[in-house]
């Protein structure tokens, strides 16, 4: 287990909020990653969060819980109007989301610039 209890880095880039996950759960106490999620959650019903992108690009394996909690930011920012995506994901997670259909909710990048660029793009409600 890391001493670092911070599980996700969130940064805004003119009205783009981007979210990356610093490790898969198993890396992080669950006490940590449950009060993370929460406060994610309620910055983006807060701010009615339109536009998030998940950067997936700071470990190669995401496991069931992280894509659980990073799929419910999607489904709230959806709820709101808004849309998501996600970058940077391993070729081995992006195997893993094709599996789990969630490539078929969020389209994926390569890259974050990628991303944000296609998310200033969105026509949305």
């Amino acid at each position: 287990m890391t001493q670092n209890t911070k599980a996700f880095d969130v940064s805004k880039h003119r009205g783009i909020v981007v979210i990356s996950p610093l490790g898969d759960t198993l890396s992080f106490r669950d006490v940590d990653i449950h009060r993370e999620s929460d406060e994610i959650t309620e910055m983006i019903r807060k701010e009615n969060l339109k536009r998030l992108v998940i950067d997936l690009g700071h470990s190669n394996y995401f496991g069931s819980i992280m894509i659980g909690m990073i799929n419910s930011f999607g489904q709230l920012v959806k709820e709101q109007g808004g849309q998501m995506a996600l970058c940077n994901a391993s070729d081995d997670m992006q195997a893993i989301l094709k599996i789990m259909k969630i490539d078929t909710l969020w389209p994926h990048f390569p890259t974050q610039a990628k991303a944000i660029k296609a998310a200033r793009a969105w026509k949305l409600e």
